[in-house]
C-alpha cells in the first residue's frame, strides 16, 4: 500500500528510461495504477518480460543511439531518465566511466528525444550528495555544489537537462534523491547478507555523520507525483530524518536478529569497504524534503529509516531473504 494521490484530470504516456532498475521497476507500476500509459525502454526479452508484468509497453532502444530513442518514445507526453549504471562489485574506474556516460550522453539523447516527439515535461534523476557541504553542514537546494569525482556527471547532467528544456520550450523537473534502500536494491541486500554474517563493521567516529536516505518506493511516488504536477524546478527528495551508517546498521541487524556489528578504524575499514564506501558513510549527507513537500504536496509512506526498514524486513520474510 501507498499513499493516494489526488485523481487526475486526464491520463498521460509516459516514456521510462531504466523502466527494469530497482526505481525504473515501481515507476511502470506506479504509473499504470494511475492510469497512465507507460512505455518502457528495454534491450532485451528479459526487459520485455518486466515491464509488460507491471502493465507497461516495452520498446527496444539505447541510450547511446540517438534515433532508436527518439522512435521509442514516440507518442509521449513525458520522458523520464531513471537509468544509471552504478557499479555494484569491484567499482573500477572503467565501470565509474560507464555511468558518466549514461548520466551525460543519456540525458542529451533523452532531451534531444523529448524534443522530438514533441513531450512537454522531463524527469531527471539526480543525488542530494552533489551539494553535500565540505564541512558537513545542512543544506538544500540553493546551497553551492561540491560534487566528488563520480558525482560530477550527475552535475553535468542536471546542466544539458535544464539547458534543453530552456532551449526547447519543455519543463524540467530535476529529483535529487537520497541513498536509496530496499528490499530488492542490490546494497540493502548485501548490507543484510554481511549483517548476518557478522562482516559488516560500523566506522569509528561516524556516529555524526547523518546521511538522507529515501525507500525507494518513495522515490518513485516522488516521480509520479512531480510529472502529475506539470512543475519545473530542481528538489530534494529524502525522507524525513538523516540517520548515521552506525545506527542505520545497528537496527537493521537487531531486525534481523545479528550480533551488533564491530567497530573498526577508518583505516581498516578502508581496507575492507574501499575508499569511496568509506567516504560515503563518513561524510555527512544532511538535508530535507522540505521544499518538495511544500511545492508538489508529497509525503513519503516510509517517513523514517525505521519504517522503511520494517518494510524491508516484512518483504524478506515473506519473499525471500538474500543469504
Amino acid at each position: 500500500m501507498y499513499f493516494p494521490l489526488p485523481s487526475i484530470e486526464k491520463s498521460m504516456q509516459v516514456f521510462i528510461a531504466g523502466s527494469t532498475g530497482v526505481l525504473g521497476r515501481r515507476l511502470v507500476t506506479r504509473f499504470v495504477d494511475r492510469g497512465h500509459t507507460v512505455i518502457g525502454l528495454t534491450r532485451d526479452d528479459d526487459g520485455d518480460e518486466l515491464v509488460e508484468a507491471r502493465g507497461g509497453e516495452p520498446r527496444r532502444g539505447d541510450l547511446f543511439d540517438e534515433e532508436s530513442v527518439i522512435q521509442a518514445a514516440k507518442g509521449a507526453d513525458i520522458v523520464i531518465h531513471a537509468a544509471t549504471a552504478i557499479p555494484t562489485d569491484n567499482p573500477t574506474p572503467e565501470k565509474w566511466a560507464v555511468n558518466d556516460r549514461v548520466r551525460r550522453e543519456g540525458t542529451q539523447t533523452l532531451t534531444t528525444a523529448t524534443a522530438e516527439v514533441g513531450a512537454d515535461r522531463y524527469l531527471q534523476q539526480s543525488i542530494v550528495w552533489v551539494a553535500r557541504q565540505p564541512d558537513g553542514t545542512a543544506f538544500d537546494e540553493d546551497s553551492p555544489l561540491h560534487p566528488d569525482p563520480t558525482a560530477e556527471s550527475a552535475v553535468d547532467a542536471e546542466e544539458i537537462a535544464r539547458e534543453a528544456g530552456e532551449h526547447h520550450g519543455f519543463i524540467v523537473s530535476i529529483l535529487r534523491c537520497g541513498q536509496f534502500y530496499a528490499p530488492d536494491a542490490f546494497h540493502t541486500r548485501a548490507q543484510g547478507t554481511a549483517l548476518v554474517r557478522g562482516d559488516r563493521p560500523i566506522i569509528d567516529d561516524s556516529d555524526d555523520a547523518l546521511l538522507s536516505r529515501i525507500y525507494v518506493d518513495d522515490a518513485a511516488s516522488a516521480f509520479v507525483a512531480t510529472a502529475e504536477a506539470g512543475r519545473s524546478g530542481l528538489w530534494h527528495v529524502v525522507d524525513d530524518e538523516p540517520v548515521s551508517d552506525a545506527e542505520f546498521s545497528t537496527s537493521f541487524a537487531d531486525r534481523l536478529d545479528a550480533s551488533a556489528p564491530e567497530r573498526v578504524s577508518e583505516e581498516k575499514a578502508r581496507q575492507e569497504m574501499g575508499d569511496g564506501r568509506v567516504e560515503l558513510l563518513t561524510t555527512p549527507i544532511p538535508t530535507s524534503n522540505d521544499t518538495f513537500r511544500a511545492d508538489i504536496g508529497w509525503e513519503p509512506e516510509y517517513p523514517t529509516y525505521e519504517e522503511g526498514l520494517d518494510h524491508v524486513i516484512e518483504t524478506w520474510e515473506s519473499d525471500d531473504f538474500p543469504v
